[in-house]
């Protein structure tokens, strides 16, 4: 059986050989919730422990802890810093010309050259889809939660993050929205059934707002903002503080680009 010193020891690549390795038949598995099952089963053998390393790890790096305020900002800072530029390119590819905006004419708004608001809603969906992939990475920082992808190179269906809750220790599976109606009517019954097959499931969202939830099950938990940051030890206000100067910067890119 592999140990989670093993595995931390090891890269995200070795680890997807040692965890597929304890799974008997793999490739010949019907289904990726069955794979998904199989996958988790073998991570949570050594999961508790690997989480203690981590921590161990993370008050040797940062002297203390990366979720300290002052290394928390830096890290943030370094995450986002990284996203602008793809995030600029994505507004760029998003936007057309106002000759292309008439040729166009698909409603009232191309018909009339009206660039700022022909293209306003595509921008924000297309912008709201590239930043959650930068809310994943922002909550990967925390030494109390691992995106599976990243850290060992595994896909793990519906699951953007395992975390050891701060305040219990208790390990949980985490489906990751970016408010509380991110998640489309249609797509609840996926959600419900790859959140399931696990311990602990809980279904979050990083933003908590005024928006009705469409997500609801008795046996998964919903929490948002604040109640899912301070599951991995962040403070919730310095997020919502990066996160609005960073809308705000994109906003103002937006404009430049009419």
């Amino acid at each position: 059986m592999i140990t989670a010193k093993d595995v931390f020891l090891s890269s995200p690549k070795k680890r997807k050989e040692m965890i597929l390795g304890e799974v008997t038949g793999f490739n010949n598995l019907d289904s990726e919730i069955d794979k998904t099952r199989e996958i988790a089963r073998v991570i949570n053998t050594f999961l508790e422990d690997y989480f203690i390393l981590k921590i161990q790890q993370d008050e040797d790096l940062y002297n203390g802890s990366v979720l300290l305020n002052e290394n928390l900002s830096s890290a943030f800072d370094l995450e986002i810093n990284r996203f602008k530029p793809i995030a600029i390119n994505e507004l760029k590819g998003t936007v057309p010309t106002k000759d292309a905006i008439l040729l166009s004419s698909k409603n009232v708004y191309e018909m009339a050259g009206a660039t700022k608001l022909a293209f306003a809603n595509k921008v924000t969906r297309t912008l709201s889809t590239t930043m959650g992939l930068l809310w994943e990475r922002l909550a990967s920082i925390s030494p109390y939660a691992i995106n599976p992808e990243s850290e060992f190179n595994l896909k793990i269906q519906g699951i953007d993050l395992i975390c050891m809750n701060h305040t219990t220790g208790v390990i949980e599976y985490q489906q990751l929205k970016t408010q509380h109606n991110t998640l489309t009517g249609s797509q609840k019954p996926r959600s419900v059934e790859e959140l399931l097959i696990h311990d602990n499931p809980i279904f979050c969202a990083c933003f908590a707002n005024n928006s009705s939830w469409t997500f609801n099950h008795p046996d998964i938990p919903r929490v948002s903002g604040g109640d899912f940051w301070s599951r991995i030890g962040i403070p919730y206000e310095l997020f919502l503080s990066k996160a609005r100067s960073l809308v705000l910067e994109l906003e103002n890119e937006y404009v430049k680009l009419l």
